[in-house]
């Protein structure tokens, strides 16, 4: 379909812009146009005042007949926008959405433009726990976003790994005698367990807590060589068993980074370039500033140590030496927001090279609820073998579970648990709090994973049953999917969706938009696959024609999928 789109758009100099902003119609006006294929081009208020010069040239142009049957232009009327209405030459409309051999759809943008995405960044120091959910998933979907339409894009995992609590954490990571062998085997939860331990130590004793204070200041300063070199080795293991919930959660990073990257030592120059911009400012107290907004922000503390906001704007001025990107994004909860509009402000005012409108805070809010069924649960992983376990348990209780011998049960469970909880937590709006339901998330019939992995196993069991079948021979038949029951057309109309679907959900920034979509396809391929069946059809026109579509939905829903970070079960 964006071939078609493009098509329109490039033939007139005025509609360049709007390529992606051409949707199909809703239900109620296909009917208007006797159901033929139709995109529509929605006038938006930035260019009404020259709405009228808009539409007679578009009026005026004659499009090239191979794609466009007629032009139909709607004036604005009180609240009603004026539209531009294409009706699409149907065989056009029918090969560009069911050819069986065509390349991914593309909808690439300028290649020079490159998106950077700071996700997920959980801190060493504390477990990787639900919070950090929502992060790692909402900014893996729109990186996933980003690239599939053609933008450069580049995901980073900030992990936090300096200021006084990580003396505590290797204070007790010696109080506690951990060995080498047991922080390799489980990282994470044996930095958190030290990190508690000498903290209450320390609230017991301000002997410890000063001590603590010693070992960051000697980490710091690069005065302990053994100290770094177990710091490395922690920060290496933390990597390791970090990627293993990641690859649960179909996530990936381009790079790992750290924010004892921007310790003291390392800003020094940025901190001397605030100064002389007249931007630090020096408090009675002995505390530098930043002013925004008329609030007076803390950048170091008075005994000179760095706080975050100093880390966050020398790793966000080397990130564009360095990658040179045309927009950030940070995917980070509500709560911080106060943070990067001071950081953001900050940077920019520094560095001529930066503008406001580079940088986003990609906001989301609190999950509630989410917790095994023992109680509350302390890491991500804890949630993710209880999805798999209660998919187990349903899956044996299940009438219609078939043993398949095939199939390795451990993991198609543990895919279905992770989809439900993926699913149940990216269809919500990101900023709005969301309270996690297990019943709800493992429901098979609603709007959940389970759902998307179900229609997806029916319909490659389908195509698997025509293997023998060549659709790339097959040529689609307008005339064939008019003739059909009106399931057929709402199917090929849903899919002529996806490219709207996908553009809105980044510009947005909401995953939730292309999650939708996917109900809905969904919805319209199993109603068409009660409709339109194949095994019974003795027209092997028919069949063929049916195959073509339901290989459609498949390829259409395995990508929305895939961008969702899910892995598309065949079986299940």
């Amino acid at each position: 379909m964006i071939r078609l789109r493009r098509a329109i758009c490039e033939q007139l100099p005025q509609l360049k812009e709007a390529c992606h902003a051409l949707e199909v119609p809703a239900k109620k006006h296909q009917l208007q146009n006797a159901r033929r294929p139709t995109l529509e081009w929605v006038l938006p208020s930035a260019v009404a005042q020259q709405e009228r010069e808009l539409l007679k040239a578009v009026q005026d142009h004659t499009f090239d007949g191979a794609y466009v049957e007629r032009v139909n232009v709607v004036s604005s009327s009180g609240r009603s926008a004026a539209k531009v209405e294409f009706q699409l030459q149907p065989q056009a409309f029918v090969e560009q959405l069911l050819l069986a051999k065509q390349n991914p759809t593309d909808i690439s943008t300028s290649p020079t433009e490159h998106i950077v995405v700071e996700f997920s960044s959980p801190n060493i120091a504390k477990p990787f726990h639900v919070g950090h959910l929502r992060s790692t998933i909402i900014g893996n979907v729109l990186a996933n976003l980003h690239q599939y339409l053609g933008y450069r894009t580049t995901r980073l995992n900030y992990l936090g790994d300096w200021g006084t609590q990580f003396g505590l954490l290797a204070l007790g990571v010696q109080l506690n005698n951990v060995t080498d062998q047991q922080m390799q085997e489980s990282p994470i939860e044996t930095l958190y367990a030290s990190y508690v331990a000498a903290n209450k130590a320390a609230e017991e004793s301000p002997e410890i807590a000063q001590r603590a204070r010693e070992l960051f200041a000697s980490l710091e300063a690069g005065t302990d060589a053994n100290m770094a070199e177990q710091w490395q080795k922690y920060r290496k293991y933390t990597i390791e068993d970090l990627a293993k919930v990641y690859q649960r959660l179909g996530v990936q990073f381009d790079s790992y980074e750290w924010e004892s990257q921007y310790s003291q030592k390392e800003i020094q120059q940025v901190l001397d370039r605030l100064r002389k911009a007249g931007l630090l400012l020096r408090e009675q107290d002995g505390r530098e500033v930043v002013e925004v907004d008329g609030r007076r922000i803390p950048v170091i503390k008075s005994d000179g140590s760095t706080l975050y906001l100093a880390r966050d704007i020398a790793a966000l001025l080397e990130r564009l030496s360095r990658l040179q990107f045309t927009r950030h994004l940070y995917v980070v909860d509500n709560g911080q927001a106060d943070h990067f509009n001071a950081l953001f402000k900050t940077a920019s005012a520094l560095d001529e090279r930066l503008n406001l409108g580079q940088l986003q805070h990609v906001k989301f809010g609190r999950i509630h609820g989410m917790s095994t069924r023992q109680g509350k649960a302390i890491f991500l992983k804890d949630v993710l073998d209880e999805a798999r376990n209660i998919m187990r348990e349903k899956r044996n209780l299940s009438a219609t579970t078939r043993e398949n011998q095939s199939l390795d049960d451990e993991l198609v469970c543990d895919i279905l648990g992770v989809s439900a909880v993926l699913v149940n937590v990216l269809k919500q709006r990101r900023q709005r709090d969301h309270e996690f339901s297990w019943q709800q998330a493992l429901q098979v019939n609603g709007d959940t994973g389970i759902k998307l992995q179900y229609t997806h196993c029916r319909l490659h069991s389908l195509l698997d049953n025509f293997k023998e079948v060549q659709l790339e021979d097959i040529k689609p038949d307008w005339q064939h999917f008019a003739e059909e029951p009106t399931d057929a057309l709402d199917l090929l109309y849903e899919l002529a969706r996806v490219d709207q679907s996908l553009w809105q959900s980044k510009q947005q920034l909401e995953a939730c938009i292309l999650v939708n979509y996917l109900f809905g396809l969904c919805n319209a391929t199993s109603k068409a696959l009660k409709r339109l069946p194949v095994k019974l059809e003795s027209c092997r026109h028919k069949r063929s024609q049916r195959l073509l579509l339901f290989h459609a939905a498949k390829r259409t829903l395995q990508q929305g999928m895939q961008l969702l970070g899910l892995r598309p079960l065949d079986q299940m």
